[in-house]
């Protein structure tokens, strides 16, 4: 694919991730990431798969799909142009949480996982923005979940079945509570 680094600069800094960063710093980083172009209905990664790299949307729509224990994946979330995943991936290298794919011919800027680690270790300030801007989205999101977490737990029991009943054990036992 195609862009050139003035191209994704323009891209870059209209994004959330990249919101508050300096041209130097968006500069700085456009060598490291990579072009791809996924065609419609194709995987770019799948549940369980090794966390390697973050992803920004530059075109096109990707679909977030969660495997169910009883019936088929659950659509978690839609991406456009402007959205990016994976930045657990860049920060832990777990296995995905999710599988990811093009609805449409979708274009993205890959950044591996690997290459921001040298950053990080070389003291890279924009790497070390990068992870800031990855961490406050991380905190958004907990906090959102937090929030929907929180009315789960407060169903009033007479409502509750034993799934519910068996959740809300599990959310007071195992999440923290920021």
């Amino acid at each position: 694919m195609d862009v050139t680094g003035e191209q994704l600069f323009h891209f870059l800094i209209k994004t959330d991730i990249f919101e508050g960063f300096t041209k130097e710093d968006v500069d700085a980083l456009i060598p490291f990431f990579k072009m791809m172009k996924v065609e419609s209905n194709h995987t770019i990664f799948e549940e369980g798969a090794i966390g390697d790299a973050l992803y920004v949307v530059l075109s096109g729509e990707v679909a977030v799909t969660k495997s169910m224990p009883n019936g088929p994946p659950h659509v978690l979330a839609h991406m456009e142009e402007g959205d990016c995943f994976g930045e657990m991936a860049l920060l832990d290298g777990a296995p995905r949480m999710a599988s990811l794919y093009a609805v449409r011919d979708t274009s993205l800027a890959r950044l591996d996982r690997s290459v921001f680690m040298q950053m990080l270790r070389d003291k890279s300030m924009p790497a070390i923005k990068l992870l800031w801007a990855m961490s406050s989205l991380l905190c958004v999101r907990q906090r959102d979940l937090t929030h929907v977490l929180a009315d789960l737990v407060e169903v009033p029991m007479q409502q509750k079945d034993p799934e519910y009943i068996a959740l809300n054990e599990l959310l007071r036992t195992h999440v923290t509570w920021n």
